[in-house]
């Protein structure tokens, strides 16, 4: 009931300051707000499903039968993502169309830094949801450090809102941002989509360097610690316990 209460709490507040942000001009990515959150969306839509498509298809009734099966736990892990993961990219075409025909967005895309966007972004999503997944199945319960990174990005990450514009109510708290996984995520979409910035500008190589030191370190660890998990709840007998 606390989580919940919290999340809401968050929630709320998040979208008290992106009514409070709403038409005005995003300078960080040269553009305009409408551009800035239809990006947001379609990143959500279409990148999202990475990290929810395992945590949702942990249950007691197929979980156990499956694993049981012997299947190697990369291919579970690809597989569980994978009819998600195709019907994000099918939806996301309508979704653009309908952003620039009905609400004028305007996209400057570089599709090189925009693939290399993708690949970073796939590795810290999935290792988050790794992490997540395996704290879930040895203690039948969101893992509080997981948590507390999900309902932080409501607020910081950027979703909805420049995380710069968190400094006009206390400066400087826009920097705690920049060490959540998922501002990094949306960061590096919107200046590949948005500002069409170049991977051979230096400023861009080095943003794409700091978002991909969180994908190199997250992965592994998320991939270690659903493997460890899984042997720890085949061996405690507890993998069907929910």
């Amino acid at each position: 009931m606390i989580t919940q209460l919290i999340t809401i709490a968050i929630g709320i507040l998040s979208w008290s300051i992106n009514a409070m942000y709403r038409n005005r001009p995003v300078p960080e990515y040269d553009t305009d707000y409408i551009s800035f959150l239809v990006v947001g969306l379609v990143i959500g839509n279409l990148v999202m499903p990475i990290s929810q498509a395992l945590e949702r298809h942990l249950n007691p009734w197929s979980l156990e039968a499956i694993i049981m099966t012997g299947i190697p736990v990369p291919i579970f892990v690809v597989g569980r993502i994978a009819w998600p993961y195709i019907f994000s990219v099918i939806t996301f075409i309508p979704q653009i169309a309908v952003g620039i025909l009905l609400f004028g967005v305007k996209l400057r895309i570089n599709w090189f830094s925009t693939f290399l966007s993708f690949i970073i972004s796939a590795t810290i999503l999935l290792g988050l949801s790794m992490i997540s997944t395996g704290f879930r199945l040895v203690t039948k319960s969101t893992d509080p450090m997981t948590w507390t990174i999900n309902v932080l990005q409501q607020l910081l990450a950027g979703i909805s809102f420049p995380v710069q514009f968190l400094d006009s109510f206390i400066p400087g708290i826009s920097m705690i941002s920049w060490f959540l996984p998922q501002t990094w995520v949306y960061h590096l979409w919107r200046l590949s989509m948005l500002k069409a910035a170049s991977i051979f500008d230096p400023a861009t190589q080095l943003d794409f360097l700091k978002g991909a030191i969180f994908g190199v370190l997250l992965l592994p660890i998320g991939y270690k610690t659903f493997k460890w998990s899984l042997d720890r709840v085949r061996k405690d007998g507890t993998l069907g316990w929910f």
